[in-house]
């Protein structure tokens, strides 16, 4: 037993000059045989010989050691925001809902399907289509052309939220006077109006 102990002794004093690092002051080159601990508030934590810890200011560090700091530090993961490829798959599919009014209650029943490139529009009680566009996405606005049926050569510009399968998708009308919603809420003033649609 104590031979199993005095082993297990060896190797973590061997693994402690294993890990020993030493550090040097930039500008006087003073050297410090330490561990390296972790990094806090732009010093590096560093244990001595002794078993004592140390706050080395890293603007102070040569060179060398601010690499070094900098390697043991894991990089934080970047968040990526969903961009304009990944919203649009998580539009294209078909959307049953209704358009608002300025109330927000419900005012006509409306189907979209959307695709990557194509909106198709139709009233889903009888099934039948009313027309068909392309559009574009740039942050929050979605803008769209008429292509087919009644909307054909109208504009549409818009703005929208899409928050799992449920999106609201407020737009200015074809009129010239309209103009790009700020806020999801229908004015028949401003010529703008209000979808709330759910993913099927």
């Amino acid at each position: 037993m104590k031979t199993l102990i005095l082993h297990t002794c060896l190797a973590l004093c061997a693994l402690t000059i294993l890990q020993a690092r030493t550090w040097t002051e930039a500008q006087t080159g003073r050297t410090l045989e330490a561990d390296f601990v972790q990094v806090q508030d732009g010093s590096v934590i560093v244990r001595t010989t002794n078993g004592g810890t140390l706050q080395l200011p890293l603007g102070r560090l040569s060179e060398a050691d601010q690499t070094f700091v900098k390697e043991q530090v894991p990089a934080k993961p970047v968040e990526k925001e969903p961009g304009k490829e990944d919203v649009k798959k998580q539009l294209m599919g078909t959307w049953d809902g209704y358009m608002a009014d300025s109330d927000g209650s419900r005012h006509g029943d409306i189907r979209l399907v959307i695709t990557g490139d194509k909106i198709t529009a139709s009233n889903p009680q009888g099934d039948r289509e009313m027309g068909a566009g392309t559009y574009k996405i740039t942050g929050k606005r979605i803008d769209a052309t008429g292509t087919e049926g009644q909307f054909a050569g109208k504009k549409y510009e818009g703005i929208f939220d899409l928050d799992g399968k449920t999106l609201k998708w407020c737009s200015a009308n074809d009129r010239p006077s309209s103009s790009r919603p700020t806020k999801m809420q229908t004015d028949p003033q401003a010529g703008q109006f209000l979808m709330v649609l759910e993913k099927k």
